[in-house]
């Protein structure tokens, strides 16, 4: 069959369903038709910056959409699913908004939605394109606030609380597990004015945007920023960053690349663990940069094999308020992953007035 008819009778079967039934059918040039078959179920943008999916008109409205712009040559819709708390979703590309949205709130309240499993999908990655939450306790803790997930599959997640627009995590939700994830925001006090947006893409079994088994974060480029959760200008008496933190960021490995540099985005956003040295008459003295065995007693990241010039065994552990002397780290460790672990003890990180660390990798290119 040439694809000409075939195309057509695929149109006279489906142009009530594209269009909506009528008693006169709408006509439908090929182009359109052609559109619509490549376009349908693909990612698009709003006119205000929003992201959605082109479907069909009605298919959008059964769904419980709304239209952001128009897609596909202007034979689809894209179509926006945002949602708030009490709210269930099994749609992709779906928006989780504070109900106040797109202004802020505040005051206590408990906001809790779900996210169905769907049959052939494995994986979530959640986008905070928005995230101001309370800042975390004197010892690290989101006991104001906390975005919390639950699941029955994976790691536990870590809580998060403060100031974190920009970051992603990725969620398990297995192979065979029929079980919902439901993400909740607690806030408690009206000192805060909290305010969220988080896109939340399903990712398919096998598909190659699935992030690696034990990687909360996952980087796809080149080169990208890496920044800890909260990270930002330093608080005084007071870490940016969370206690009790145990996760991985893993970054795709390029073809033909065979090390990554890891360098700070600027001089001081390397503020990370407080290493301390004892001296014989018991005396601490705390440390501007340490490595290795001297960052088990606190917080450090972890980066395999990592030395000045990626040559040789190197260390697995750095710390404190520089990344080595000249913060820059070269690795050629695979997969290229940085470790974050963070203790329950936040008192001297505190009166460092620590914030976390805002790191660049750079993957280098094999040398014959």
């Amino acid at each position: 069959m040439s694809l000409v008819p075939f195309l057509t009778f695929i149109l006279l079967i489906n142009v009530g369903s594209i269009y909506g039934q009528s008693s006169t059918p709408n006509r439908v040039s090929l182009p359109g038709l052609l559109s619509i078959l490549r376009f349908s179920q693909t990612s698009c943008s709003g006119e205000n910056g929003d992201s959605g999916t082109c479907l069909t008109e009605r298919d959008c409205a059964s769904k419980g959409g709304n239209s952001i712009n128009t897609c596909g040559g202007g034979s689809l819709i894209c179509c926006s699913f945002k949602f708030t708390c009490g709210s269930t979703t099994n749609q992709n590309e779906t928006i989780f908004v504070n109900q106040a949205y797109p202004r802020g709130e505040n005051g206590t309240d408990t906001c809790q939605v779900t996210i169905e499993k769907q049959p052939n999908v494995c994986q979530l990655r959640l986008e905070f394109e928005e995230f101001t939450l309370a800042q975390p306790d004197e010892h690290g803790l989101c006991t104001t606030d906390s975005f919390m997930v639950r699941t029955t599959v994976g790691e536990r997640l870590p809580i998060l609380c403060g100031e974190n627009g920009g970051q992603h995590i990725y969620i398990d939700m297995g192979r065979g597990s029929a079980n919902p994830v439901v993400l909740s925001v607690v806030s408690n006090g009206d000192r805060v004015t909290r305010k969220w947006k988080v896109k939340i893409n399903m990712i398919p079994c096998n598909n190659l945007d699935m992030a690696p088994s034990g990687c909360l974060q996952y980087f796809r480029s080149p080169s990208a920023l890496i920044k800890s959760f909260n990270y930002g200008p330093k608080i005084e008496d007071r870490a940016r960053y969370l206690s009790n933190l145990r996760y991985t960021a893993c970054v795709r490995v390029e073809e033909n690349f065979c090390a990554v540099k890891w360098e700070t985005e600027n001089e001081d956003s390397f503020n990370f663990g407080a290493p301390t040295n004892s001296s014989s008459d018991g005396s601490t003295t705390l440390l501007e940069t340490a490595n290795g065995e001297a960052c088990s007693r606190d917080d450090f990241v972890g980066i395999d094999q990592g030395s000045l010039d990626g040559v040789g065994p190197g260390e697995d552990r750095f710390c404190g308020s520089r990344l080595l002397n000249s913060n820059v780290i070269i690795s050629r460790s695979k997969p290229f992953q940085l470790k974050v672990r963070s203790n329950h003890d936040q008192a001297l990180n505190a009166a460092s007035s620590q914030q976390g660390f805002s790191l660049r990798y750079v993957q280098l290119p094999c040398v014959i």
